[in-house]
Order: structure tokens, then C-alpha cells, then sequence
């Protein structure tokens, strides 16, 4: 399912819209709201606003719709129609947030605007891909966890334990089912990396050049590995090290390096949650110019963000797209696969127990003003203290 920027139309038999809409209620700290996906879609706004709770439920949508899909065309089933659909989906929130039916149970996310017209083939939907903001610990820990789990039932076949009963708390994830399915991808890193990504593994080595420094590696057990490509003082080069000896940036890219490097095919979905975490400023501006290249070779991105780094750049992108500022481009040094249409971005703002859209122009790019406020505030105050620390200064030497 490519989201190119098209006119609303009635989707093909047994496809999804090509840029489609979900209805939000009661989920989390969001009363209302919707939004439309679009190949790149951004969601901003103050903490604890539920963009993750919203973006674990798009992900939970898509992976409920393809074993559906699936189960339909095995058993030769008829799928259901969008007004069984939605109560279903709407249904199976408090297994997604591991949570009980009575916390969740006016909880909706819906797909709206498409009547399923035969079931929909599971190759025709989407795969999808999500990053947790939990990355880095999860990356650290994911082996030691298996390990420990194993030992504990080791130890437990030897003694008058209910061994059954003990493997079904040890299994039981704590989890939101992306986290939970995040550990469970980390677990089957030496088996995934057999395959190849012929459409984005160009950009995994350039993630490795420009932004993470260096080349990662995961052995046969499944251990991760870094080795930097800068050397030492005296001329050495750096030995390979153990991922939980690398800066907090290696350790946060490693998923999205992956991903590229062994799975990521045209078409598919990436969700990434915080992307700027433990990036620097000027880093997150590559982020969001390895994003625009990624969505104009076919990638579906779905990012939360609280960076107004990223969201800025992605405004040059959109404003570069006028032809009248290709001139501009080569003086900035931007690439023509950078620059992205007004068109493929949709972005919403999560505050007061609401979804909003903000306004998307050639001219302004995205009016995100939820970062302007703050960003004008911070000025003012500043400039407040400067001036006034100023004028004691002056009044103390007269």
C-alpha cells in the first residue's frame, strides 16, 4: 500500500485507502480526534497527550487487520464489514495495552470512510514496523532476559514446582504488545539477518556512515556489536566493542539500522516513536532528511515527536519543493530526493484531550505553533534575565 499523495477515492476491492483515516475516542488522554495517514505523518504535541497510545493502536490495527485477512483467506471466510470491523478492532484495545476490558471500555480507534468489498489479501496490507521510545534499555537487556528465563526453568524442571503453571507467568508479557513484540524481534536478530533488504539497504549503510559512526554487527548468538570507524589518538583503530559500551546514540539507532539493513521493503510502514531521543540537534536534522528519502522510495513513516529539530527540517523539505527554490537546494547542499510535497505530510497536534491537524504550505511548511510558544516564551524569559541582570550590573558601578 504506497500512500502517494492522491485525490479521496473509494478504495480498490480488498486494498485499504490509499491514505487512510481513523476516528479516535477515549483512548488514553485523547476525548476526540482523527487523522489521515499520509506516507509521512508526524504526531506533535505536550507529554502525556496519548500520541504513543494513538500510535500503538494504528500499529495494533494493522497487525489485528493482516491475521484477519489471513484467517479469512484460509478458512474461506467472509471479512467483515467496516461497521463489525471497527467494534471488533475497538474490542481487542485492552490486549494491546495489556490492560483490563473495564479500563479501556470506552476506547475506540476506527477505520473510517471504506466499505470492504471482498477480504482484503494479507500481501496486499502493509507490514509493520515499530521503534518504542524503549529502545535502548531494550536493546541492553533483551539477551539477559532470555537467560535468565531459561535458567529459572532450568532450575525448576529439577525441583516440585508446577513447571506448566511457572511457564505461563514467565511467558506473560508485562507489556504493551509493541514493546512485547519488540523483545521478541530483538530475540530473533541472528535468524533475521539471513535476508537482505534490496530496497533500503543503501540507506542502512548510510545511516552507519553519517549518523551512527561506525559499523554494527550481530554474531550467531545474537549479540550486538559495534565497531567505530574513528581511531585512537596514537593512529589505532578502535576495537569492536559490545553494544552496552557505545554512546546512547549507537544504542538508539541500532533498531532503525537493522531495519533497514535486513527487512524494510517498499511499501511497508515504520512507526518510530521519539525519534530524537539521545540525538543531537544537529543529527536530528539528518533524521528527518533520511526520512524524506526514505518516504520517496516507497517507505510508509509514522513518527511521534516532541523535537521541533525535526519538524523544522521537514518544514525546509516541504518549502524547498517549490521550483522557484531549487536554487536554493544546492545552496544548502539538500538532494532532490530530500525534498518533499506538501502533499505526502500530514501532521497533527495532540493537546487538550484532542487531535488537530496543523496546517500544512508550500510557503510555511508545518504551523507548529505548539513549539513556537514555547520557544517564544523561553526567548522572553531569557531575554528578561539578560537585560535585567544588565541594567544591576550598570546601577552597581554608578
Amino acid at each position: 500500500m504506497k500512500m502517494q499523495p492522491t485525490e479521496k477515492a473509494a478504495a480498490e476491492p480488498g486494498h485499504l485507502p490509499a491514505e487512510p483515516t481513523f476516528n479516535v475516542r477515549n483512548l488514553g488522554s485523547v476525548r476526540t480526534g482523527s487523522f489521515t495517514q499520509k506516507p509521512l505523518t508526524l504526531f506533535c504535541g505536550p507529554n502525556n497527550t496519548g500520541k504513543t497510545w494513538t500510535m500503538y493502536s494504528l500499529f495494533h490495527g494493522y497487525q489485528w487487520l493482516r491475521g484477519l485477512a489471513k484467517e479469512t483467506k484460509e478458512k474461506n471466510k467472509d471479512f467483515p464489514s467496516l461497521t463489525k470491523f471497527n467494534p471488533i478492532l475497538s474490542k481487542t484495545l485492552p490486549e494491546l495495552f495489556n490492560t483490563s476490558s473495564e479500563k479501556l471500555k470506552d476506547a475506540r480507534f476506527e477505520l473510517v470512510d471504506y466499505s470492504w468489498q471482498t477480504a482484503p489479501a494479507p500481501e496486499n496490507l502493509p507490514a509493520v514496523f515499530l521503534m518504542p521510545a524503549e529502545r535502548n534499555g531494550l536493546h541492553l537487556f533483551f539477551h539477559e532476559l532470555r537467560t535468565r528465563r531459561t535458567a529459572l526453568l532450568h532450575h525448576a524442571s529439577k525441583e516440585k514446582i508446577d513447571v506448566t503453571e511457572l511457564l505461563r507467568d514467565v511467558i506473560r508479557s508485562r507489556y504493551a504488545i509493541p514493546i512485547a513484540r519488540y523483545i521478541n524481534w530483538l530475540n530473533m536478530l541472528s535468524e533475521t539477518q539471513k535476508s537482505q533488504s534490496k530496497d533500503f539497504r543503501r540507506f542502512a549503510g548510510e545511516l552507519k556512515k553519517q549518523l551512527a559512526g561506525g559499523a554494527y554487527r550481530v554474531d550467531r548468538d545474537g549479540n550486538i556489536e559495534f565497531k567505530p570507524y574513528q581511531k585512537k589518538r596514537d593512529g589505532k583503530t578502535i576495537p569492536t566493542m559490545g553494544l552496552h559500551l557505545t554512546s546512547s546514540t549507537v544504542k538508539s539507532l541500532f533498531g532503525l539500522w537493522f531495519y533497514l539493513e535486513h527487512q524494510a521493503r517498499e511499501e511497508n510502514i515504520l512507526m518510530f516513536d521519539e525519534p530524537e531521543l539521545n540525538i543531537h540537534p544537529e543529527n536530528q536534522r539528518k533524521i528527518a532528511r533520511l526520512f524524506a528519502r526514505l518516504v520517496n522510495n516507497g517507505l510508509n513513516i509514522v513518527i511521534s515527536t516532541h523535537s521541533d529539530y525535526i519538524v523544522r527540517e521537514i518544514n525546509s523539505l516541504i518549502m524547498l519543493s517549490q521550483d522557484a527554490n531549487k536554487h536554493l537546494r544546492k545552496k544548502h547542499k539538500y538532494k532532490d530526493d530530500e525534498i518533499l510535497r506538501r502533499e505526502q505530510v500530514g501532521a497533527y497536534l495532540f493537546d487538550n484531550h484532542t487531535i488537530e491537524p496543523f496546517s500544512i504550505t508550500s510557503d510555511d511548511g508545518i504551523q507548529a505553533t505548539t513549539f513556537d510558544k514555547v520557544i517564544e516564551k523561553l526567548n522572553n524569559v531569557n531575554d528578561d534575565i539578560f537585560y535585567t541582570l544588565q541594567e544591576q550590573k550598570n546601577t552597581d558601578r554608578q
